[in-house]
């Protein structure tokens, strides 16, 4: 028998699994297995799946077995070895998987492969072939301008084009005699953003609709960088870190866009950020656990002191900055908050309060929809000064930021209504201490 693992990889096109298992003449089955220790509570009371990544999740796994019609997709929770090594024993198969990208799952595959489940892996995540990337694993760049600088050379390093979306009807299913099913706490109700909808279908539609109906792309560059709207970013981390969405197929759709409307700095800049996701993920692959330790990639960051009060005060967003318990309410509620906004809470949390940059990272771990093991903790790294930044850490200016991307304070507003009709001068004041506000006094003076 052949068995598809599938982990972020919840889609039929462009997937070298699914035509893997087209290609093979005797049963095969799919299966996905949410680890159990995803919702286990560690010691800070943080898990790795808050509300918002499960309804996505939910809704992705509903969306791929409609998809696949009279072929049924296999649900599992427990410990994906164990789960899998039962099953091998019960009905031995060769598994097919996409690659690892981080090194807890390297562990999974290397303890099936030890135990003798012969083993397959192809490429689910990544917009370049290994071989594209291999010349420059045995010195990786430095930066993200150098990587840049390396796949834009001319000619240019193609992104090979989407593969079709497999026929599986054909296919001649394989029984599970495991038991089955995944508790879900709840039925997810509706996102608070159409793109936040789980699912190939959904994520399909949206990026159509992002690209070709609302042509959002032609304001992609100045607009980034809004805290609030629609259409302010292109909103398709969350179909890319589940998989639901392939950046090869991004990336193809945005060539198609330009062929159609041409091609300016704002069209440019979506494949930029792509290629920025591109950059963590194969420096992941190549530094391993080492982006996970205190120092990060450089060994220089400074870790933090853990501060119960300000830990507390930050989960339950009473830091008493405005600003900042306004980006953690929306956060928490919906699962998402802007890339400036996540910026300035890294910072923040980093370099006002002291904290260790690694406990940010997996408290947007939980949370976070569009949670990226590479994206994520490369990100905060970057602040923190534990990762790839030639200026060895980034710390914003609280003020100066709110100045120049929430002036009329509308995401203020929006996320603590509490506060009624402050001004940015009256909520600055309250950050500095000098004129509370009826509000929670801040834990730490916000100078500027």
């Amino acid at each position: 028998m052949r068995l598809l693992w599938l982990r972020n990889d919840l889609r039929l096109d462009d997937h070298s699994g699914w035509q893997r298992l087209a290609d093979y003449s005797g049963d095969a089955a799919a299966v996905f297995i949410l680890p159990a220790h995803w919702r286990a509570t560690d010691k800070d009371g943080l898990h790795r799946l808050g509300a918002a990544r499960a309804a996505y999740l939910q809704q992705a796994l509903a969306d791929l077995s409609e998809r696949l019609a009279t072929f049924p997709l296999t649900l599992l929770e427990g410990d994906p070895v164990a789960l899998l090594l039962a099953w091998h024993r019960q009905q031995p198969f060769e598994l097919v998987t996409h690659a690892a990208q981080a090194p807890e799952e390297a562990d999974w595959l290397t303890r099936l492969s030890d135990a003798g489940v012969p083993l397959h892996t192809f490429e689910a995540q990544p917009l370049f072939d290994p071989q594209q990337v291999e010349p420059l694993f045995t010195a990786f760049p430095a930066s993200f301008t150098g990587f840049r600088k390396q796949v834009e050379k001319k000619p240019a390093w193609p992104v090979p084009a989407p593969q079709p979306a497999m026929d599986v009807s054909g296919l001649r299913a394989a029984a599970c005699h495991l038991t089955t099913g995944i508790h879900w706490p709840a039925a997810p109700g509706a996102p608070a953003h159409p793109a936040w909808l789980g699912g190939e279908t959904a994520a399909r539609g949206w990026l159509h609709h992002y690209l070709f109906e609302q042509r959002a792309l032609t304001h992609y560059k100045a607009s980034r960088n809004e805290l609030t709207g629609r259409y302010f970013s292109s909103h398709l981390s969350a179909a890319l870190a589940w998989g639901c969405l392939s950046p090869r197929a991004v990336w193809h759709r945005i060539l198609a866009y330009e062929q159609q409307w041409g091609s300016d700095e704002h069209s440019y800049w979506l494949r930029f950020e792509l290629l920025w996701r591109e950059y963590f993920h194969w420096s992941l692959r190549v530094h391993g656990s080492q982006l996970f330790a205190a120092g990060g990639l450089t060994g220089k960051a400074v870790t933090g002191v853990f501060n119960a009060e300000y830990w507390q005060a930050w989960c339950q967003a009473r830091t008493g900055w405005p600003m900042i318990d306004a980006g953690l309410k929306e956060l928490v509620t919906t699962g998402f908050c802007s890339n400036r906004l996540r910026q300035n809470l890294a910072s923040c949390f980093i370099h006002e309060l002291g904290l260790d940059w690694r406990l940010g990272a997996r408290f947007f771990e939980q949370h976070l929809v569009d949670f990226d093991v590479a994206s994520n903790w490369g990100n905060w790294a970057y602040i923190a000064g534990a990762g790839h930044d030639p200026r060895q850490g980034r710390h914003f200016s609280p003020h100066r930021q709110w100045r120049q991307y929430d002036p009329g304070l509308t995401h203020l507003h929006q996320w603590l209504p509490e506060l009624g009709p402050v001004t940015l001068e009256q909520v600055e004041r309250h950050q500095r201490g000098e004129q509370l506000l009826n509000y929670p006094a801040p834990l730490v003076l916000l100078e500027c």
